[in-house]
This record gives structure tokens, sequence and C-alpha cells, in this order.
């Protein structure tokens, strides 16, 4: 019965940052040419630190998605991708830094939000007529990407010791 409480649990985490990420993505918007800034990626991944995957992945993928889909519907299913890939580097990133995980939390937010400047641009290209449609939205990717890695940086020490306590509570169960 412990596993199945275990996993409730994993599986309310995941819906509540799947939540967390629609009302952050979705209500806290700055347009930019072809769509609009949010902080979504740094909740995703501050939120990939608390639970595992794949239910970090699902969370930032779905919450993200239907942001999307009630906004700009034409890129919820590239959204779906890419913010499934993103968290997936994330989590690499992660588990190579046992020891220094502060420091590996930063380097895998820095790397994993690179695929959605990648593939907002590329994706903006394809929808609106080519490469050089894609890369209006750029000025304001890195605008955001900045914003997300600044919040990320605060914000991650004081997560990571909250996924102490919650992985000693999975460990007790």
């Amino acid at each position: 019965i412990g596993g199945t409480i275990m996993d409730v649990k994993k599986l309310t985490q995941c819906a509540l940052l799947a939540a967390l990420t629609f009302v952050v993505t979705r209500f806290i918007q700055v347009p930019i040419p072809l769509g609009y800034f949010n902080i979504g990626n740094c909740i995703i991944l501050l939120g990939c630190v608390l639970i595992p995957s794949p239910y970090g992945v699902i969370a930032g993928s779905l919450g993200s998605a239907l942001a999307d889909l009630t906004s700009f519907p034409v890129y919820t299913l590239p959204t779906l991708v890419i913010k499934a890939l993103m968290p997936i580097v994330f989590y690499f990133f992660l588990k190579k830094g046992k020891e220094h995980k502060y420091a590996w939390g930063l380097a895998g937010e820095i790397v994993s939000t690179l695929i959605p400047l990648v593939g907002y641009t590329l994706v903006g290209g394809f929808l609106y007529g080519g490469l050089v449609a894609g890369l209006a939205q750029v000025p304001g990717l890195l605008l955001e990407y900045a914003a997300n890695a600044v919040i990320f940086a605060v914000f991650l020490k004081p997560i990571l010791a909250a996924s102490k306590a919650i992985n000693r509570e999975y460990a007790n169960e």
C-alpha cells in the first residue's frame, strides 16, 4: 500500500505543478513578436527539483501547452514537445550534480532553457514564413531567458532544501 500512497502523492504534485505552470504562463504574460514572454520555464524547472521525472516532464509540458491552447493555440503542439524536452535535459544535469546540486542546477537551467529559445525560433519561422520571421522573437526570448535564469538562481537554494525534506519523506514510506 505504501507504493500506492507515494504514487498518489507524486501524481498530486504533478497536477499542482501543471496547474501552477498553466496559471503563471497564461496570466503573467508580456507580449513579444509572435507570442509572449513569461516565467513558466522557471516554475517548471524549480518544480522538477521537487518532483522526480517523468512527473516534472509531464507537468511542465501539459501546463505550458494548456496555457498556449487558451492564448496562442497554434503553438500548443510545439509547446508540448519543447516543454517536455527542456526538463528532460534539466534532469540530466540534476542527476550529474549529486554533490554540487546548486551549481549543476544553474548549469541545467542555462542549458535546458536553450531548447525553448531555439525551438520557438524555429517554430516561429515555420509558422510565419521563414527563419527571418522566427528570429523576430529572439530579443523577447532572450529577455525571457535572462529573467527566468535570475529568478531560478534566487529560488534554487530554498527549493533544494525543500527537496531534501520531500525526498526523506518518500524514503520513509
